[in-house]
């Protein structure tokens, strides 16, 4: 505990102001922020030094399948990849599909659109961009339809990048703009092709592109550090997207960062890439393990066929969300409760010395448990993780602590938005104390601004009357965003007139630095007795509930008492079902009384366990068994979307309202 205790995340500096904490930084980089990666500061200067000191490194792996259904990996190395990525780059100069630049600032941005799941193409085609002077637009399919032609109209993009999985939904679209050519990775059919022509765009594949390129390959266009290198469409929690425009120095500053966070990268890594890479967060991480000469596999493109991508790849990196993370820990802990007799306590014993040993000094390797016991269950990833990595919600700290001595490494929590580039925030490997997200990075400064209204101050104190200050968290530096792209008055309301973002999120700063993220400023509804209520708050707080995934929990102004909406697991629940004699499907269950009895008997019991107030917990309770993500209710960056959660359950909302109180 006490090398846990000892650590300092952040320290603060200069004066403390009148309704806000003192400016905290890095005790790495007190007097200056950092601004560069290894001494680069462009990301196209990130990749070519990795071609330089690796170019006969595996860059990218992808998924290949011969005969008999059989899966393997086939590998470019940096000096392929740059080739290509030269080839693709001067292929889109030499056709001319990027005819007419917008213009920013002093900069003319030349925009080339993507729609695609992960894939060696995609990689390439942003690698080509840096070497290029590009600005990517990455699209996903949450956005919506009523998004893309909003998109393709404020940005006048002319050409865009797809897969095939995506061709129908562009032939959906309906307005196109300035858009004339669609390039894809895949052979189309020639019925889709005509569609696509008779829409009035030009359909051309991908290799072709290449082929121009190689007919005349041009010089490297000269990229500086306040280039923007991409937007990024936040679909956020109301109205159309917003266009994150993030510069070059933002990717370099923040992957540069991780190395003063504590984290080890080299060309020895190996990383599995599944999450969306039009997030900030997946993007940063290729792109910061690319600028260190790593291995990016891309997964196979099937999400629930992801054990075997792992079992292939063996990653050494993993990052996922908590969500997987949960189903990972519910998997490993049925499979070693189900164990009998002398094993079953061989594990107990095990899981017990190894919980201790991590409490007690923040180790996650025991030489004696690992090569008797969690060796097996550290194949789960693959068997050669040396950091798992999460960063879109909080986790509760008993699965983080589970899953650290099971896969025998060190459980990694980040805190960031968009807006700051995805990496603000992050936990050391060597810390055994859960709950917080950590120091801030080198490249910005945080403080926090009362929230009077709240409750929250800059100057509360803890149980041990020190100094914690709490209030919403406010960040600046190398990482801030550019700017909502031509939405200015938007971009003013996130940023301040001196250069800080805030963050709607409230945070305590404990004594050491560390941030602890408690509440959510934005998202505050009023009952019907004039109590206000912070959904995020409680939502939280239920996540912590075994079993439970994902959460929603929502107040009418005209009632008494909040109701919840919960997605559980569905092992979870099979298991619950078999407990209570019930031989009925996941979403039969899901309806069942005594089911949704036990869910609410057991977030209520958390909910007091965390000090909730009585009108702070729900008071009627709906099992959903689908994921909000599937269900298009969160954003890119898997936050819940409110209003489209409160249209999508609008008619349990009023048969909830409808039980009495």
């Amino acid at each position: 505990m006490g090398q846990a205790q000892s650590l300092i995340y952040a320290v603060p500096v200069g004066e403390k102001k009148e309704g806000e904490s003192n400016v905290y930084r890095n005790p790495t980089h007190v007097a200056k922020l950092l601004d560069n990666f290894e001494g680069e500061k462009t990301v196209q200067g990130m990749f070519l030094r990795a071609c330089r000191l690796y170019p006969e490194n595996r860059c990218i792996g992808k998924q290949i399948t011969t005969g008999q259904n059989s899966k393997h990996y086939k590998y470019m190395t940096y000096k392929e990849v740059k080739q290509d990525a030269e080839y693709l780059g001067s292929g889109i100069i030499n056709l001319n599909l990027i005819p007419k630049p917008e213009v920013f600032e002093d900069q003319q941005l030349k925009m080339i659109g993507v729609f695609s799941k992960n894939r060696e193409e995609w990689l390439i085609l942003d690698i080509a961009n840096t070497l290029y002077g590009n600005t990517m637009i990455p699209l996903y399919e949450t956005l919506g339809f009523e998004s893309l032609p909003y998109i393709f109209e404020q940005t006048q993009l002319n050409t865009l990048f797809i897969s095939e999985s995506n061709a129908q939904t562009i032939l959906k679209v309906s307005n196109y703009h300035a858009l004339k050519n669609i390039i894809c990775f895949d052979e189309l059919s020639q019925e889709i092709i005509e569609k696509f022509n008779q829409k009035g765009l030009k359909v051309m594949p991908y290799e072709q592109v290449i082929q121009a390129g190689k007919a005349k390959v041009h010089a490297y266009f000269e990229v500086t550090e306040n280039n923007i290198f991409t937007f990024s469409y936040t679909s956020g929690t109301t109205g159309l997207p917003k266009g994150v425009m993030l510069r070059h120095k933002n990717f370099v500053s923040v992957s540069g960062g991780v190395v003063f966070q504590g984290i080890v990268v080299s060309q020895k890594d190996v990383y599995l890439s599944y999450l969306p890479l039009p997030h900030v967060l997946e993007r940063f991480v290729v792109i910061t393990l690319l600028g260190y000469g790593s291995t990016i596999c891309m997964y196979g493109g099937d999400v629930q066929k992801l054990n075997q991508d792992l079992q292939m790849v063996k990653p050494t990196l993993f990052m996922s969300v908590p969500r997987l993370y949960f189903r990972i820990y519910t998997t490993i802990k049925q499979k070693l409760e189900s164990l009998q007799g002398a094993k079953k306590k061989l594990c107990e014993q095990a899981l017990s010395s190894k919980q201790y040993y991590l409490k007690n000094g923040g180790h996650v390797e025991h030489r004696f448990w690992d090569n008797m016991v969690f060796n097996k269950t550290k194949e789960a990833l693959g068997g050669r993780v040396r950091y798992m990595l999460s960063g879109s919600a909080p986790m509760s700290a008993e699965v983080i602590d589970f899953l650290k001595c099971v896969i025998c490494a060190p459980f990694i929590e980040g805190y960031g938005q968009t807006e700051g580039c995805g990496g603000s925030f992050i936990t050391k490997a060597e810390d055994s104390i859960s709950g917080h997200v950590g120091g801030v990075f080198p490249n910005i400064e945080f403080k926090v601004i009362d929230v009077p209204e709240m409750n929250y101050h800059s100057t509360d104190v803890n149980e041990n009357n020190q100094i914690t200050p709490r209030g919403e968290i406010c960040l600046r530096g190398n990482a801030i965003f550019a700017g909502y792209y031509k939405e200015e008055e938007k971009t003013k309301e996130m940023i301040d007139k001196d250069g800080w973002i805030h963050s709607g999120d409230v945070g305590v700063i404990r004594p050491n630095g560390a941030l602890q993220i408690i509440d959510r400023v934005k998202n505050i509804f009023k009952l019907s007795q004039g109590e206000y209520i912070a959904p995020e708050k409680i939502e939280g707080i239920y996540q912590r509930v075994n079993g439970v995934t994902e959460a929603f929990v929502y107040g009418d102004s005209s009632k008494s008492y909040c109701i919840g909406f919960i997605v559980p697991d569905k092992q979870f629940v099979l298991n619950l079902g078999n407990q209570f004699g019930l031989n009925q499907t996941f979403e039969e269950l899901c309806k069942n009384k005594d089911i949704v009895k036990y869910f609410l008997d057991q977030v209520t019991r958390q909910g007091k366990l965390e000090k909730l107030n009585g009108l702070e917990n729900v008071k009627q309770l709906y099992l959903e068994p689908i994921s909000f993500i599937v269900h298009g209710l969160t954003s890119n960056t898997l936050k819940l979307m409110r209003h489209k959660a409160k249209a999508f359950f609008a008619n349990q909302i009023n048969e909830l309202y409808s039980i009495s109180e």
